[in-house]
C-alpha cells in the first residue's frame, strides 16, 4: 500500500492486484492488533536489529525514517505514542486506524484496487521492456512491477510465498525461506512439568555444533509445549537454521557467578538447619522448576541439607547456571511472526529497490531476505522499502 500510494502520488497509473477480498489483513494482526509501527530510535540501531545484512536498508531508512513514518501518520490524522523499548503504536491501540489511513492514501492518489485477483505468471517482455501479467481475471500489461507479496508467516492472511516463485522465474536467487520469531523444539522433555512457566531475568545462550556462540541474551523465557517459547526463544530462532542441531544453555541466575551462588547456598544451608534438600531448592527456584532440576542433578530431595557435600553443591550450581538443552527444530509457519529468507539483497539496488537483473522490477517488504527482532523493526523495513520502490518505479 505504501509503494502503490507513493507511486500514485508521483502521477503513475497504479493497479494493486490483491488475492484477498480486502487489503492489509496481516497489518491488522501486528502487535497483537495494536500495530507496532516502528521503533523510535536512530537508523543505526534499526540497521543493527535487521538481519542478515541490515546495512542494505540504509538508503531506504534515510529516505523514509521512523520519524518520517510517525509524521506521515500524524499528518493524516493518526497520532502515535511511544512505549517501553521505543515501540511506537497508534494512540488508539487499533491497527484498523493505520490500515484505513493507507487505504485513504490509495484513494487520494487514484490507485486502482483489484481484489480476489490471483497472479498466475509474470512474463518479462525483454528486450522491449515491460511485463505481461497473467491473472485469474485476465492478462495485464505493465511498464513496471513491484513485488510486495510478503513471506509465509500468518498463512491465514493469504501469505503463501508466491512472490518468490515469480522472482525465481525472472532470474532471481531466493535464500531458502524458513519461519522466524518462532518457538523452539528441543530433544529433551524434562521441562515438561514446568510447561507454561514464564522465567524472568534469565540468560539464554545458543551454540552451534562447533561450540560457537551464535546468540546470547538476558530476558524472559517461557517453557513451551515441545521446548521453549517467549521473547528470548523467539529472538534466538533468528539465528537457528532448520536441519541443524544447536545447544541451548539456560542460566537461571545470571546476576551472580558460580562462586557467589555457591556462597549463597552455604548461607541458605546454615539458615535451614535440619531441613531437607527440597527446602533449599524452594529457596532458589520457582516451584514448577524444582522437579526438572532435581531429576537433572540426581540428588535425593529428602537429603538433609547439612549433609550436602561441596561436590553436590557444585552439581546444583552447575545445573542452575548451565541448564542444557538441544534444539532439534522450530515450530512451523502457523506460529511464525516473520519470514527468514527471500530475494537475495545482492540482486537488488538498495538505492531504488529495483532489480539488478530485470529492469523495471522492484521489491518491497518481507519478500526480500531481510528480517528483524520484534519491536517495530520489520514493519519499518516494509514501509521504508515500499516508499523507496514507489518513489523510483
Amino acid at each position: 500500500m505504501m509503494a502503490a500510494g507513493t507511486a500514485g502520488n508521483r502521477g503513475r497509473k497504479v493497479l494493486i492486484l490483491e488475492r484477498n477480498r480486502v487489503l492489509g489483513r496481516k497489518l491488522l494482526l501486528t502487535g497483537k492488533g495494536r500495530c507496532n509501527l516502528t521503533n523510535y530510535t536512530d537508523i543505526d540501531n534499526h540497521v543493527a536489529n535487521l538481519f542478515p545484512q541490515g546495512r542494505f536498508l540504509y538508503s531506504a531508512l534515510f529516505s523514509f525514517s521512523p520519524e518520517d513514518l510517525i509524521n506521515w501518520l500524524e499528518d493524516r490524522g493518526v497520532p502515535t505514542k511511544i512505549e517501553r523499548g521505543g515501540r511506537v503504536f497508534p494512540a488508539s491501540n487499533d491497527s484498523h486506524d493505520v490500515r484505513n489511513c493507507l487505504l485513504n492514501y490509495l484513494k487520494e492518489n487514484r490507485v486502482e484496487l483489484r481484489p480476489l485477483s490471483r497472479v498466475l505468471e509474470i512474463e518479462n517482455l525483454e528486450p522491449t521492456c515491460g511485463f505481461q501479467i497473467k491473472t485469474n481475471q485476465g492478462e495485464i500489461s505493465a511498464e513496471r512491477v513491484i513485488l510486495a507479496t510478503g513471506g509465509c508467516s500468518y498463512p491465514q492472511t493469504g501469505s503463501s510465498g508466491d512472490g518468490w516463485g515469480w522472482a525465481r522465474q525472472l532470474g532471481h536467487r531466493i535464500v531458502e525461506p524458513e519461519p522466524g520469531l518462532v518457538p523452539l523444539i528441543t530433544r529433551e522433555k524434562d521441562l515438561e512439568p514446568a510447561r507454561g512457566l514464564l522465567l524472568k531475568n534469565v540468560e539464554l545462550t545458543v551454540q552451534d555444533r562447533n561450540n560457537r556462540r551464535v546468540f546470547s541474551e538476558q530476558g524472559e523465557l517461557e517453557i513451551g509445549e515441545d521446548g521453549l517459547a517467549g521473547p528470548l526463544a523467539l529472538r534466538a530462532s533468528l539465528f537457528i537454521q532448520r536441519g541443524r542441531e544447536y545447544s541451548l544453555l539456560i542460566d537461571l541466575k545470571p546476576a551472580v557467578d558460580r562462586k557467589k551462588l555457591d556462597r549463597r547456598l552455604q548461607r541458605e544451608i546454615e539458615e535451614l538447619g535440619h531441613e531437607n534438600l527440597i527446602k533449599l531448592w524452594e529457596k532458589l527456584l520457582p516451584r514448577m522448576l524444582i522437579g526438572p532440576l532435581v531429576k537433572r542433578t540426581g540428588l535425593d530431595p529428602e537429603l538433609p541439607v547439612q549433609q550436602l557435600t561441596r561436590e553436590q553443591r557444585g552439581v546444583m550450581v552447575k545445573n542452575i547456571k548451565n541448564f542444557g538443552l538441544t534444539v532439534i527444530g522450530k515450530k512451523d509457519w502457523s506460529e511464525a511472526i516473520i519470514t527468514m529468507g527471500g530475494v537475495d539483497c545482492r540482486e537488488i539496488d538498495p538505492a531504488t529497490m529495483e532489480s539488478k537483473i530485470v529492469p523495471g522490477l522492484f521489491f518491497a517488504g518481507e519478500i526480500i531476505d531481510l528480517h528483524g527482532f520484534t519491536g517495530g523493526y520489520n514493519l519499518q523495513a516494509a514501509f521504508s522499502t515500499g516508499f523507496l520502490a514507489g518513489s523510483n518505479c
